[in-house]
């Protein structure tokens, strides 16, 4: 059985927490993804405007602005982006505002990185089934 080729992702990891993002751009470019790392929420928004990426992983508590608030802006840039929220503190109210807002699916800290590396394969799987589908529909 031939092995599936995912296409590498274009992955921003916002979170204000060096570790996490150290961690998190370890195991992913390990993966054969592109990372770009952010500690806030006006960095990432500046690197989205600036940039093209098909994931982003963002912590929902941050300082000058929540997870929800970035969630939000992020799909009013492009509705078509992955985004999966960050919690420390399995706050379920903003992990429900997450969800209904659009985002993929949550990890919880201390993050698991098998979770993670499992759901960036699947949104992997999915970037790539998009792709083959607007290669179809462009060429007819």
């Amino acid at each position: 059985m031939k092995k599936e080729e995912l296409t590498p992702l274009h992955i921003l990891v916002v979170d204000d927490d060096d570790n996490v993002r150290m961690i998190l751009n370890k195991a992913l470019t390990k993966l054969g993804h592109h990372v770009s790392l952010e500690k806030t929420a006006e960095e990432a928004l500046s690197a989205l405007q600036r940039s093209h990426f098909h994931v982003v992983i963002t912590d929902i508590q941050m300082a000058e602005m929540t997870g929800v608030e970035l969630l939000r802006e992020i799909k009013e840039l492009n509705p078509l982006i992955q985004v999966y929220v960050i919690t420390a503190h399995s706050n379920l109210e903003y992990v429900i505002q997450c969800m209904k807002g659009g985002a993929y699916d949550y990890f919880e800290k201390p993050i698991k990185i098998d979770n993670i590396i499992r759901t960036i394969n699947e949104a992997a799987r999915r970037v790539s089934r998009w792709n083959a589908l607007y290669k179809k529909h462009s060429s007819m």
